[in-house]
């Protein structure tokens, strides 16, 4: 599915998005927390939590975050609750990504230039969006956050040395596609990596 930001509007999706309130994870009221960001379904604004402002229709910020937030909240009404299993893939394991050819190079590549030289920093932004440090096979530094209620996500950080340089994966839970195809979870990481490098920048 294409992301045409016309289309992705709170009128067009407030329908759906209004079911979600103690649906698939979300606490049963109006309002939506969503990467810091809480979104009214009664009025369709959008709080941003870390400024406290309420962001502006007529916006930059809005026209950049607010097309997203509809696009994934709207798909992710239509998920039956499925609990996560812990057990984590990568995007290239997802079944529809060979479609829609994405990868996450500019995101591991912002990760790596906000994180790598301060790793703890990653821990730190990923505690102001309710997530923390976890445990992974391999790497420094992994935290895990719950960018949805439903949907885990973990990022590993391995720190530079003589041999290689610093490197960042993403990872998410195989039960990803019961939510999101592989488009709309692109759209989500992106947001979900400025975000966290813009506590930092």
């Amino acid at each position: 599915m294409s992301h045409p930001s016309e289309l992705w509007t709170w009128e067009r999706c407030k329908n759906k998005i209004k079911t979600l309130p103690g649906k698939n994870g979300f606490p049963d009221e109006p309002i939506l927390s969503f990467l810091g960001f809480n979104l009214d379904t009664k009025k369709g604004e959008i709080l941003d939590t870390l400024s406290g402002e309420i962001i502006k229709p007529s916006s930059i910020t809005y026209k950049s975050v607010s097309h997203i937030i509809f696009y994934v909240l709207f798909a992710y009404s239509d998920a039956n609750d499925i609990i996560p299993t812990g057990k984590p893939i990568s995007s290239k394991q997802m079944r529809g990504n060979h479609y829609v050819c994405r990868g996450y190079t500019g995101e591991t590549i912002q990760l790596v230039n906000h994180f790598a030289s301060e790793p703890d920093k990653l821990i730190q932004v990923a505690e102001v969006f309710g997530g923390g440090q976890t445990n992974f096979p391999f790497g420094d530094v992994s935290v895990k956050l719950n960018v949805l209620p439903r949907v885990p996500i973990i990022i590993v950080l391995s720190l530079p040395d003589e041999e290689f340089s610093a490197e960042a994966r993403i990872y998410f839970d195989e039960t990803i596609e019961s939510y999101l195809d592989s488009e709309q979870t692109y759209f989500l990481v992106n947001l979900m990596v400025k975000r966290l490098t813009e506590m930092v920048s």
